[in-house]
């Protein structure tokens, strides 16, 4: 079985997650989308709520498994027996930081290769703080969420 690992913050899951998600399981036979903990950022959403908002996003996805994970990257992959580490990139900012990423997960001996999947060109706006401030200021966030994580979070 071909396993990977769609790994991220997602605070919150955006329509963009979900194509590398939906792309991602086009490829694997399982894609686990790791809901993790990013020490850099402040989050809006529990981990739970995050976890939440990308089950009802992913619900449609059969192969397509929402966790919430701790720790490091490298010890959830290798204890999921992954090939692959999915990350989506919108621009050459995101492949830098990613590619960065991916050579200090090969540094802590990460055996999975990483694999990028540019964003498509309608969620190429669309990023979780783009989200978070729609949310902030009472906007509209169609477009940027699934409908059920609109309803999700407007139902508290």
């Amino acid at each position: 079985m071909r396993i990977c690992v769609f790994p991220g913050s997602f605070d919150p899951f955006t329509l963009g997650h979900l194509d590398v998600a939906r792309r991602a399981a086009g490829l694997f036979d399982k894609v686990y989308v790791a809901i993790m903990q990013n020490s850099e950022k402040v989050g809006m959403f529990d981990f739970s709520r995050r976890k939440m908002i990308a089950e009802v996003s992913c619900a449609g996805l059969e192969n397509v498994e929402v966790i919430a994970a701790q720790g490091l990257l490298v010890d959830l992959v290798a204890e999921l027996g992954a090939a692959a580490v999915v990350k989506g990139v919108r621009n050459e900012a995101d492949f830098g930081y990613e590619m960065m990423l991916a050579g200090i997960n090969r540094h802590l001996g990460m055996k999975a290769e990483t694999v990028f999947i540019p964003t498509s060109a309608e969620y190429s706006f669309v990023c979780s703080a783009f989200a978070r401030e729609l949310i902030r200021y009472g906007r509209g966030l169609e477009g940027v969420l699934h409908p059920d994580a609109i309803e999700l979070i407007k139902n508290g």
